[in-house]
């Protein structure tokens, strides 16, 4: 199964969605869109989605599936979760690169934090 690619081939950072585009009317949306929590899942994680989805949860199916134990049907379930829990919690905050200028400068000490916070806040 064909998936889009979650990471840079150059600088290994996340990659964000810039543009969505209709191809009934041309219609094109710029900007940046988070991609949803499953997305942000590692692809082992994603494909064990799938299989317990396409089992309608039944962990029999899954272990017949998939070749493994209940036990590790479990462990991976139980991950799997949890990785979930942890995109919900903290959700992806594409950072600007004047967002990441603006924290450079306070590192660097040529701008206090409070103005800092001033600039960041009209972002």
């Amino acid at each position: 199964m064909n998936r889009s690619p979650q990471q840079c081939p150059v600088c290994d950072e996340a990659l964000r969605v810039s543009e969505l585009s209709c191809p009934a009317c041309r219609t094109r949306l710029c900007g940046e869109f988070p991609p949803p929590p499953l997305a942000r899942l590692s692809p082992e994680h994603q494909s064990f989605i799938e299989t317990f989805v396409r089992c309608r949860g039944v962990i029999r199916d899954v272990e017949r599936m998939l070749g493994i134990s209940y036990p590790t049907v479990r462990a991976r379930l139980d991950a799997t979760v949890s990785a979930l829990e942890a995109t919900l919690t903290t959700p992806p905050t594409p950072e600007s690169p004047r967002r990441r200028a603006i924290l450079r400068q306070v590192e660097e000490g040529t701008l206090t934090a409070s103005d800092a916070a001033q600039l960041l806040a009209e972002l």
